[in-house]
Order: structure tokens, then C-alpha cells, then sequence
């Protein structure tokens, strides 16, 4: 419960996250009129609804013949739109790089108006998040991991831990830095993960992440409140899951890249031909049993499983991306081989997530943006339609982008519904979302904290800064 207050109040903290039109116009009501409302709940789409918004918070949802529109209030035409929750990514590496000219323009000018940060520095990103609340910077709602490894991971903004004590401090350092939550990764060991998530529960923030090689996914589900991506759940199908993880715990840590892709070739041959169905079913039942949320992040993988395939690339959004970024980008995918294609695809599965929803565990949208190809914002709608791909209804995976992010964040009563008294997080739609979720794109009005966002402004912010970027990704 404490996990769920704290990440709550975090996010109430941040009511104030501006990224608006007309200051000027901010106090005054908003009326959306004969609008088409999906309100998140997964209740049917409401046709004709009037949504009133002041004081940054939805005042009223109703038919509009019988809803009054407040007198000087600014009025938005819905006939032959749709309106939705403000979206969330659960999963970017937002403050890596140019984090107020290029994630936040680019994540809310795509209807992206909450993301939940995997960690960078913490201090760094508070204080980006305390310039969005103070109205300096356009940008959506943060919630902010601190990362968390063993000794052998030397990256800076990486918090160590090589045994129990170790890992509690390492755990009460992040939280005083004002870490919302806490990311482990593989290299964890097993002893520092335990104490880790123990630490994690006493001073009430979730712990997510990866699954460390010393700790299976069966146990990790009863100790983490949330996964991601789907390597560690394809590894648990395996009959060889334990001999797998052994070896990547034992594997040094500074093999020369060429052993090291060479491991994660041999592991997905062996992972696919020693798949075991009823093995992967229990363990997805687990999954679902400890209410453990998974982000899929299916996203990341698409551009290794079809090099020649620029629709996954998004081309006409480059111009948002910094040259040393897209240059980067290039030459990861330049190294990969033909080969490469069925080791990603050992590493998720369509079929899977599926799998997962039908049997009840709980999925949130999440992109690992920005690596290769995956544009801040942009890349969450290409989430959206994998989802469905899966085997999601529209609704669905609607749903894993704005209700299932408030339910993981303790924060139902204020995000994730198009319902009174929840924060004006609103994007307006041109087209039906529930008949083509490729629709998500269609944005006409993105709006936060009840203020219209300056969608025009937004972009060119990031291509600007696009244009005269001449150094080399942070990430």
C-alpha cells in the first residue's frame, strides 16, 4: 500500500505540468462539445458528450443536450471526433539525451502525456520534472526510476550493489535522491535482489525491471510489481531456463561484443528448440496470479526483424532526430545479420503476449524509446497496434496505455478515465480509435492539465533543435 500512496502523491505533485497554447486562457473553462467519448473504463464509446474542464480537472461528462457550457468558456468542436485519456509510455529513457528539446516535445505532441522514466541520473531528471511543474517547460508527467545492478555495471548513473547491506543502502540512496521507483537490472545478484526488493517494500516505492539471471521469473513475480520487456519470460518457457541463466550470470561481464552476441545467438536457438508449453502456461499463470504488470515493449524489436522495412523506422520523423542519434541508429542496425531475425524473435512473442492477456496478467504500453527507430511519442502508437496484432480488442490496448498505467501507479482517482474530477489529460481523435487503433495517430487536440497543447510548437521545438545538433547521444 505505502508503494501505492507514494507513487500517487509523486504524481499529484506534478498536477502543474505545462505544455500549453495560451497561459493567458488557462483559468477559463473548456468545453469539448458533441464529442464521441472513450472514457478508459472499457464501458462502451459515448456519442454526443459535452466535457467540461476547469481548473485543470474534467468538471463534467455528459449528453450535450442536456450538459450547459460555461459562460466564456473556450469552446472545442467534437462533431466527428473521438476523445480519449491522455496516453502513457511505461517505459522510456527520457532524460538521456536532450530531454526538454527532444522526449518531452516530441512524447506530448503524440498525445503522450505521462511516462515513466527507467532511469538516469535522479537529480538530473528532478530537476526537468520541477521545471514541467513550474510551467518553464513544456512537457508530460514523469515518474522516475533509479537503476539499480551489480559491481560490474560501471555506467555512472547506475547504483551498485554486490551484497544485502549493499543493496538496501543503495535502495534508501535512490529513494532520498526522489527515485519514484526502483529498476534492477540482470546483474543483480541473488542475496542484494531479495534484500533489494525487501528494502524497496519498507520505504514504500515498487521495484521494477529486468529478471536477474540469479532469480527466476517464478520468483521474481512474487518479489517485483512489474517486468519488462518479454527476454526473461521466453527464457522461463524454456526447459533450460536454469542452465541459461547460470550462464549469463557466470559470464564475464567485459566479453569482447563479438562473445557476446555470439552467447545471445547460441541462447536463442536453444531457447526455441527446448520451448515447453506447459512450463511457459504455469509461469504465465503466475504471472497473473501475483498481479506482476509486464511491458511488453514489442516495439523495440521491430526494426532487427525486418532491416528493409522502413515503415518501422518512420522516415518523415527523422527530422526530430539529433544526426549523432540517427547516425548511431544506423549503424546498430548495419551490424546485424540476416540471421539476427529469429534470434530477436526468441526474445518476444506476438503469440505470447497474447497468451498473457488472456490468462490475466495485467500489460502496460511501454516503447524503450529512443533506441533505434523508436521516435519519443510516435514509436507508442506502433506499441498500441502490436498489441492488437497480439490479440488485444482496440479497447484493450487502449486500455494499457491509460487505465492500466493509473491502476500500476496507485492513481485511478486522478488519471487514466475521462471522468469528473480526474486531471484534464485529453487527446481529441479525428478518427475511431476502436474500429482502426491505427487511428491513435490521428491526433486534432492534445490537452494537459486542462490547457490545449501547442502541438506546431512542440514539433518544431525538437526539429530546431534537430537541425543544430552536433553532438553525440548521452544515452
Amino acid at each position: 500500500m505505502m508503494r501505492v500512496v507514494r507513487l500517487a502523491a509523486a504524481l499529484l505533485i506534478a498536477l502543474s505540468a505545462s505544455a500549453c497554447a495560451d497561459a493567458d486562457a488557462a483559468d477559463a473553462p473548456l468545453a469539448i462539445t458533441n464529442v464521441v467519448v472513450i472514457d478508459g473504463t472499457g464501458a462502451p464509446a459515448r456519442s454526443d458528450q459535452t466535457v467540461i474542464v476547469a481548473g485543470g480537472r474534467i468538471v463534467s461528462v455528459g449528453p450535450s443536450a442536456s450538459t450547459a457550457v460555461p459562460r466564456g468558456a473556450r469552446r472545442i468542436d467534437g462533431r466527428g471526433r473521438w476523445l480519449i485519456p491522455g496516453l502513457w509510455d511505461m517505459h522510456v529513457h527520457a532524460f538521456g539525451n536532450e530531454f526538454p528539446d527532444f522526449a518531452a516535445p516530441l512524447l506530448l505532441a503524440h498525445g503522450v502525456t505521462g511516462a515513466r522514466d527507467m532511469g538516469f541520473y535522479v537529480d538530473t531528471a528532478r530537476f526537468w520534472t520541477g521545471e514541467v511543474r513550474a510551467g518553464r517547460l513544456a512537457g508530460p508527467r514523469m515518474v522516475i526510476g533509479g537503476r539499480l545492478d551489480g559491481p560490474a555495471n560501471r555506467t555512472p548513473w547506475v547504483a551498485r550493489a554486490a551484497t544485502a547491506d549493499e543493496a538496501r543502502r543503495a535502495v534508501d540512496s535512490l529513494v532520498a535522491a526522489g527515485a519514484d521507483f526502483i529498476k534492477v537490472y540482470s546483474r543483480v545478484p541473488r542475496d542484494a535482489y531479495f534484500a533489494a526488493a525487501d528494502q524497496a517494500r519498507r520505504r514504500g516505492v515498487k521495484i521494477a525491471g529486468h529478471v536477474p539471471h540469479g532469480v527466476s521469473t517464478r520468483e521474481a513475480a512474487r518479489h517485483q510489481d512489474g517486468m519488462e520487456h518479454e527476454d526473461d519470460l521466453m527464457r522461463a518457457c524454456s526447459a533450460e531456463d536454469e542452465a541459461l541463466r547460470r550462464e549469463l550470470a557466470e559470464a564475464p561481464p567485459d566479453a569482447p561484443p563479438a562473445l557476446q552476441l555470439e552467447t545471445i545467438r547460441d541462447h536463442a536457438r536453444r531457447m526455441r528448440a527446448t520451448y515447453d508449453p506447459a512450463r511457459c502456461a504455469a509461469v504465465i499463470s503466475m504471472l497473473a496470479h501475483t498481479g506482476t504488470y509486464l511491458t511488453p515493449t514489442l516495439a523495440v524489436y521491430q526494426p532487427y526483424m525486418a532491416p528493409g522495412d522502413t515503415s518501422v523506422m518512420h522516415p518523415s520523423a527523422h527530422r526530430y532526430v539529433p544526426r549523432p542519434m540517427l547516425a548511431l541508429w544506423r549503424t546498430r542496425l548495419q551490424r546485424a545479420e540476416p540471421s539476427d531475425t529469429s534470434t530477436v524473435a526468441a526474445f518476444f512473442s506476438l503469440e505470447r503476449t497474447g497468451e498473457m492477456h488472456r490468462a490475466g496478467v495485467r500489460l502496460l504500453a511501454g516503447t524503450d524509446a529512443p533506441l533505434p527507430y523508436l521516435i519519443p511519442g510516435l514509436s507508442l502508437h506502433d506499441e498500441l497496434v502490436l498489441l492488437v496484432r497480439s490479440g488485444l480488442t482496440p479497447m484493450e490496448a487502449l486500455r494499457t496505455a491509460t487505465y492500466n498505467p493509473a491502476d500500476y501507479l496507485g492513481a485511478l482517482d486522478s488519471l487514466g478515465t475521462v471522468r469528473p474530477g480526474r486531471l484534464a489529460d485529453l487527446v481529441l481523435l479525428n478518427a475511431d480509435p476502436l474500429s482502426d487503433i491505427r487511428n491513435t495517430r490521428r491526433i486534432h487536440t492534445v490537452i494537459t492539465n486542462g490547457r490545449v497543447v501547442d502541438r506546431a510548437a512542440l514539433f518544431g521545438r525538437a526539429e530546431a533543435y534537430a537541425r543544430r545538433s552536433g553532438h553525440g547521444s548521452r544515452r
